[in-house]
């Protein structure tokens, strides 16, 4: 994995919580709108449950803020940069991931690595929609009730409101560019 790792893994969890205390929402308040228990955010913002990247996406959602804003320390611009050898990957449900974006609220784009075996990771669904591309390795993904394997030079779109999930049965890490619209209702 290029780009350097971010050895501080309850980071992302603090991070929640700031934006929770900054607009005086209670645990609740942000668990309905995100559709998680009180006690799973807690363990998010403690830093002893790591998010998935399709929990994060709907968190940044109700914060009205995008991904890269959210998981990203970087002042952001006019533009975005993402340089290879400045990444920084954060720990999430699904695996380590970067984002590629920028703060702009349309579009996000990340490059994450789930290691082999990661079968369990947890259902998302979120607003807006969804492409993903396979870089190395192989994933399994499950839109809705269908299950599909995506090999290197795979992609697939679809609306991730549907229940949606990706995993790593293959016998390496693989890697996918992730890229979800934030459309908000």
């Amino acid at each position: 994995m290029a780009g350097r790792e971010r050895r501080d893994d309850s980071w992302i969890g603090r991070r929640v919580g700031q934006h929770r205390r900054d607009r005086q929402w209670t645990l609740a308040s942000l668990a309905d709108k995100v559709g998680l228990s009180t006690t799973q955010l807690s363990r998010i913002e403690s830093g002893t449950r790591q998010p998935s990247v399709g929990t994060l996406i709907e968190i940044a959602h109700a914060f009205g803020v995008s991904l890269s804003q959210l998981v990203d320390e970087q002042f952001q611009s006019s533009y975005h940069v993402s340089r290879a050898d400045e990444r920084v990957y954060t720990a999430s449900a699904n695996g380590f991931l970067a984002s590629l974006s920028g703060a702009f609220p349309g579009l996000q784009a990340i490059h994450l690595t789930i290691a082999s075996g990661s079968d369990d990771t947890p259902d998302a669904h979120h607003d807006g929609e969804e492409w993903l591309y396979v870089l190395v390795g192989s994933v399994n993904t499950r839109i809705g009730s269908d299950v599909m394997a995506l090999g290197v030079g795979d992609a697939i779109h679809f609306p991730s409101r549907v229940s949606h999930q990706v995993s790593n049965s293959g016998p390496g890490p693989a890697e996918v560019l992730l890229v979800s619209t934030a459309h908000t209702t």
